[in-house]
C-alpha cells in the first residue's frame, strides 16, 4: 500500500519514492501505469504549492482507488497461490482406472444389460417401437394423458433431465401400447401409473412413434421469482409430482416453454437435477387475477380534510 504524508519532502526524498515505486511495481501491471500517470500529472502540482500534495493526498486515500488496491493485492496473492486438488487421488494420473476404462470399452462390457427383443412381434406392429429402460432410483421423467376422443394413452410431456428425456427414446405424443407386456388399452392414466411404480428393473415400451417429434429449439431463460408457488396447493397442476416449488426471490431456468401453460425449470442452484414443472408467466398471471377476484370487496371510506 502507498502512503504519503501531507508534510512537503525534500527533491531528493522525492526521488527516492519515486524510484522505489518503480522498482517494486511491474511496468506491465495496469494498475502501476495508473498511478505511474496519476504520478507524473500531479508533478505539476507539486512543484507550484503544496495544494498538490494535498490534492495527492486525498486521491491515494480515495475510497475507490484503496478497494482497486485490495483487488489488486487479493488477485496477485491469488495468482502466487497454487491449486490443491480437493482429494489426494485428484493430485496424479490413475494408470490403473485408466487402463480398466480401456478394457471396458474395448470389450463393450457395459452394464446394465438389456433383455432382448421379443421375437413374436406380429407383421402389423412394424410401426411400432420397442423402448427398454432400466428404472433406478430416479423417476422416469414422463407424463401420461388420455386422449380426449380416442381414449389412448399418451405420453404429455418429457421432462428435461429425467430418464426418459436422455434416453432419446421417448416423445411427447406417443401412444402407449403396452408396459411391461401389460396392455394399457381401456387403462386410466392413474392404473398405468400404478403399473410403472411398481416394476422393478427393466421396463419395456411398446409405443407407436408420433409422426413429427417435438424439437425443443429455444434458448434457456433465466428469471427470479416474484411470488411464491407450492404444487402441493394447485389443483390444476398436471402431475403433482413433477411440480417444482418455488420461493420469491429464487433464480429459475426456464429450460422448456413449449407448453403454453406449464413450463419447465430448475432452480439456479440444483442444475444437476431433473425439470419441474411450473406455471407460465400467462397462467400465473391469470391465477393471480383469479385470487384476487375471489377476496371479499373492502369498499374503502372517503377521508374529508378539515
Amino acid at each position: 500500500m502507498i502512503q504519503s504524508d501531507k508534510g512537503a519532502d525534500p527533491p531528493d526524498s522525492k526521488d527516492k519514492k519515486d524510484e522505489k515505486l518503480s522498482t517494486v511495481t511491474n511496468p506491465e501491471n495496469g494498475i502501476s501505469q495508473i498511478l505511474r500517470l496519476v504520478l507524473q500529472e500531479l508533478n505539476l502540482f507539486y512543484s507550484r504549492d503544496v495544494n498538490g500534495v494535498c490534492l495527492l493526498y486525498d486521491l491515494l486515500h480515495s475510497p475507490w482507488l484503496q478497494a482497486l488496491l485490495k483487488v489488486y493485492d487479493c488477485l496477485q496473492e491469488f495468482k502466487g497461490k497454487k491449486l490443491i486438488p480437493a482429494t489426494p487421488h485428484a493430485q496424479a494420473l490413475s494408470y490403473e482406472a485408466l487402463l480398466s476404462a480401456h478394457d471396458t470399452v474395448a470389450q463393450k462390457d457395459f452394464e446394465p444389460l438389456l433383455p432382448p427383443l421379443p421375437d413374436n412381434i406380429p407383421e402389423s406392429e412394424e410401426a411400432m417401437r420397442i423402448v427398454c429402460m432400466v428404472k433406478n432410483q430416479q423417476p422416469l421423467g414422463a407424463t401420461i394423458k388420455r386422449h380426449e376422443m380416442t381414449g389412448d394413452i399418451l405420453v404429455a410431456r418429457v421432462i428435461h433431465g429425467g430418464l426418459a428425456e436422455r434416453s432419446g427414446l421417448l416423445y411427447a405424443g406417443d401412444k402407449l401400447v403396452e408396459v411391461n407386456g401389460v396392455s394399457v388399452e381401456g387403462l386410466d392414466p392413474e392404473q398405468v401409473i400404478h403399473i410403472l411404480a411398481m416394476s422393478r428393473g427393466t421396463i419395456i415400451f411398446k409405443v407407436v412413434p408420433v409422426s413429427d417429434p417435438p424439437v425443443n429449439s429455444q434458448k434457456m431463460v433465466y428469471v427470479r421469482a416474484m411470488t411464491e408457488y407450492w404444487p402441493q396447493e394447485d389443483p390444476a397442476i398436471p402431475c403433482m409430482d413433477a411440480g417444482l416449488p418455488f420461493q420469491k426471490g429464487d433464480i429459475l431456468q426456464i429450460v422448456d416453454q413449449n407448453d403454453a401453460l406449464w413450463w419447465q425449470a430448475r432452480k439456479i442452484s440444483d442444475l444437476g437435477t431433473c425439470a419441474g414443472l411450473i406455471p407460465s408467466t400467462h397462467l400465473l398471471k391469470r391465477k393471480q387475477r383469479e385470487f384476487w377476484w375471489s377476496q371479499p370487496y373492502q369498499p374503502h371510506n372517503n377521508l374529508k380534510s378539515t
